[in-house]
């Protein structure tokens, strides 16, 4: 019982340790360079950004077509789709990344800042890759 009560004791002692860990990490700012962010570009099949130019919500969605739409990601990631969506509608903007695993990220993108949106992008990108080079996966070869 003793034995029982100790291991319970550690176990829960260390999901309370990762949960901070997990909160920790997202709170902190992610230093991605300019061959880091080409790499995890490869991850990204398709990127939507929707948005009405005559909108003042629209900043960073304008913002963030013009940072992912760049040479630089076109080398690295030849088959990635860049799209902007013009809207004559009082919609909400939105940035949707499409990813390599069939998985989405869904931004109102009125609500993030541009620098915020990405950082969620590379998280991801960097969880796949992990995922990938575990599984003994290439993303060049999707």
């Amino acid at each position: 019982n003793q034995h029982c009560s100790i291991k319970n004791s550690l176990s829960n002692l260390l999901a309370g340790v990762q949960s901070h860990i997990e909160r920790l990490s997202f709170a902190m700012p992610l230093k991605v360079n300019k061959e880091l962010s080409s790499q995890l570009m490869k991850y990204v099949r398709n990127i939507d950004v929707s948005f009405n130019p005559f909108d003042s919500r629209t900043r960073s969605a304008r913002e963030l077509l013009r940072q992912v739409n760049i040479q630089r990601y076109r080398r690295a990631n030849p088959k990635l789709k860049v799209n902007a969506h013009i809207l004559s509608t009082p919609n909400a903007p939105t940035v949707k990344f499409h990813f390599v695993d069939g998985s989405d990220k869904i931004f109102d993108s009125k609500e993030y800042l541009v620098n915020e949106m990405l950082e969620d992008v590379w998280r991801m990108a960097m969880k796949m890759d992990d995922d990938f080079e575990l599984e003994g996966k290439n993303v060049d070869d999707i």
